[in-house]
């Protein structure tokens, strides 16, 4: 069952419930952005559906989602990486489903690069078993990286922005030394986890592009940018 098909009928999972009713909150609050406007209509598309259909199911049952909603920065990632879950069960996520993700992290106001980030920490082993995590982040990753469908420069592009994103929200410490090194350490782990997803080395490897080399340079690239500002702070 397809994640419109969930919303559209009796919605009995917690999460699927509040999901459906932050996509709601999104469109009856009459502050719905271009990107959400676009992303209800690709999602109208790709199901094949009536988009007032859609509008119209989704206007109601969304009054206590405030008081469901997860309020933390923790639960709020904690919620969000049960999504992911759900959403990579079956070992992908279709285009649709990460529309309304997006949505759904917007409405819990995390921007568009938090979402990259939690996409980043949860599609590794930890959380999936196999393959199935490198399948759901080249799912997701297609919306960002895409080396048969993008040019290089505009990869490196993407790749830059979800570094800079890593390191913007990389914990500033007491410490300078020690703040470094957490910017380190994370830019690293950011790297590793797109070495580990072979889906997408071998995408960049048929392009004659070389992927760990371009990684490796963005690291380097945004650890001296970042570790620049903490040595001026």
């Amino acid at each position: 069952m397809s994640i419109i098909a969930k919303f559209l009928t009796a919605v009995t999972e917690p999460q699927f419930k509040l999901a459906r009713d932050l996509t709601a909150m999104a469109i009856a609050d009459g502050e719905i952005t271009s990107e959400e406007k676009e992303a209800i209509s690709a999602i109208c598309h790709l199901e094949g559906i009536d988009e007032k259909q859609l509008r119209e199911a989704l206007k109601s049952g969304w009054g206590h989602v405030e008081e469901e909603m997860p309020q933390t920065r923790k639960s709020k990632e904690e919620y969000l990486r049960s999504l992911i879950k759900l959403m990579g069960a079956d070992a992908y996520s279709a285009p649709q489903e990460i529309f309304l993700f997006q949505i759904i992290a917007g409405k819990m106001g995390l921007s568009h690069m938090e979402v990259v980030g939690i996409f980043l920490s949860t599609a590794t082993r930890r959380y999936f078993t196999g393959d199935r995590g490198a399948k759901v982040m080249h799912s997701f990753l297609k919306n960002h990286i895409d080396p048969k469908g993008r040019s290089e420069r505009e990869n490196r592009e993407c790749l830059r922005s979800i570094y800079e994103s890593v390191a913007s929200h990389t914990e500033r410490l007491q410490d300078e030394e020690a703040s470094r090194e957490l910017l380190r350490r994370n830019l690293e782990r950011a790297t590793e986890t797109f070495l580990e997803n072979r889906i997408i080395m071998k995408e960049f490897k048929d392009m004659n592009l070389d992927f760990p080399r371009i990684l490796k340079e963005e690291e380097f690239r945004t650890f001296k940018r970042y570790g620049l500002v903490l040595s001026l702070q």
